[in-house]
């Protein structure tokens, strides 16, 4: 008996292929049907093609796959980079330090195209060179775009767009009612006639308060033309004070200009220029400037020279951040 029932299984190995061929009885479950034809072993698998997904916009700039950008990071982090690839969640540059790096839309806070210029020199502007030191230049911040400052320690002040075109600044000093300027306005507009030119006008106004209780305000209105980027310009301005006994009657030019020395220096200068009636006294600020997009620091010497003396003194130092929608051109 046992012999019989291990001579049936034997033959149901031997014919289970022959019996898994057959048609099963009609009423009983059929058995799984393949799609389509089997594919041989040897029949490589057809490549799966992606599809090139639609290019984003990040603060309203298309994307464009071989394009330099200048990237930074909502921690911070900078760089400049070929986009490489781009996909709906995430964008990837090549570095020449860093080589390949992918970045998360949601981490980006800021993606600018850089110009030819920029990608050859391998770094983007550091700020629109709206200013030299003390004298503003005729190139504006942007919409949205700000920077406060903290000069010589004893006087601070923060300059906002309010739109492209128009921007609106205040200086108070750390301790007020001294002597100096309680309270300074400084609106500003700038209209740019070219890539390279922009032109300008605007006003310092002032009201100071004196210890023994005196007051008083004065000003300065000037127009100025600013030629090169933002790295790179020169500034021409002329300027009348005015006051409680009215307009001033010699104006008072400057000249200045930044110059890009590398990824983090430049040089800055102003010179003004008075008394053309005579023999055109002058004085200015020259030094170095350090800066990354979002901060910079300034060192100037005072120079001057009149009719009776002349010299030149260590006397200028600040600091600067800028916020906001900061645009990088």
């Amino acid at each position: 008996m046992r012999f019989s029932f291990a001579l049936l299984g034997l033959l149901s190995l031997l014919a289970g292929p022959a019996f898994a061929q057959r048609p099963v009885l009609p009423g009983a479950p059929q058995p799984a049907q393949p799609l389509g034809p089997p594919t041989p072993a040897s029949q490589p698998v057809p490549p799966v093609r992606s599809t090139a997904l639609p290019s984003a916009e990040v603060i309203g700039h298309p994307e464009v796959i071989g394009q330099v950008y200048s990237v930074e990071t909502v921690g911070g982090t900078q760089f400049s980079g070929t986009l490489q690839a781009s996909t709906d969640l995430t964008l990837t540059f090549e570095t020449r330090e860093l080589g390949l790096v992918t970045v998360q839309r949601t981490n980006l806070r800021q993606l600018m195209s850089q110009t030819p210029e920029q990608a050859r020199r391998g770094f983007d502007y550091v700020g629109n060179g709206t200013r030299m030191f003390l004298a503003p230049t005729a190139r504006g911040l942007h919409e949205g775009e700000g920077y406060v400052q903290a000069i010589d320690v004893f006087l601070l002040g923060v300059n906002y767009g309010l739109t492209d075109n128009i921007s609106l600044g205040l200086l108070v000093p750390v301790i007020p009612f001294v002597g100096v300027p309680a309270l300074a306005l400084t609106p500003k507009l700038s209209v740019p006639v070219s890539d390279k030119l922009h032109v300008g006008a605007g006003v310092l106004f002032g009201f100071a308060t004196g210890i023994a209780g005196g007051s008083g305000s004065a000003g300065v209105g000037y127009g100025m033309a600013t030629y090169g980027s933002a790295d790179t310009n020169v500034t021409l301005g002329l300027g009348y004070g005015f006051g409680s006994e009215g307009v001033g009657s010699s104006p008072v030019a400057v000249i200045g200009a930044n110059v890009r020395l590398s990824r983090l220096f430049s040089l800055v200068n102003e010179t003004y220029i008075a008394n053309f009636n005579t023999n055109g006294d002058f004085a200015g600020l020259a030094g170095f400037r350090y800066a990354s997009p979002r901060f910079s620091g300034s060192l100037g010497a005072l120079y001057f020279t009149s009719r009776n003396n002349s010299g030149i003194y260590p006397a200028y130092l600040d600091v600067a951040y800028r916020f906001g929608k900061i645009k990088l051109r």
